[in-house]
């Protein structure tokens, strides 16, 4: 695989990865409420949560280190997909914060109601 497809790859991951983590996330919440409920044990959820809120920092950490790497490279006169990758790192940037703060937004009524309400 060539430098630019694996850069290319990783602009993907990092721009996907937040909503998807999100989204399995969701559906795993959702899934494994009928357990909790019937255990009384809310723990499931909010290692769901963390999970989901680590992977999406992570492809935020990714985001950021191609930004940043992007940025450092010397411009040619092809600069139009330098200057289309570099916003797609900043999109995924965008992206993972986003997520990140949804998937928090998630778990506050894990934190303030019982598991059955």
């Amino acid at each position: 695989m060539t430098k630019q497809a694996t850069r290319d790859l990783l602009l993907w991951v990092a721009v996907l990865a937040g909503p998807i983590f999100w989204f399995l996330s969701f559906q795993a919440k959702f899934s494994w409420n009928p357990w909790a409920c019937a255990s009384q044990a809310k723990l499931i959820l909010f290692l769901i949560s963390l999970a989901a809120f680590l992977l999406t920092a992570g492809a935020g950490w990714l985001a950021w280190r191609q930004w940043y790497a992007l940025g450092h490279q010397p411009t040619t006169d092809t600069g139009a997909t330098l200057a289309r990758s570099r916003f797609m790192a900043l999109g995924g940037l965008v992206f993972s914060a986003g997520f990140c703060i949804v998937i928090v937004a998630q778990v506050i009524p894990d934190l303030l109601f019982e598991v059955c309400q």
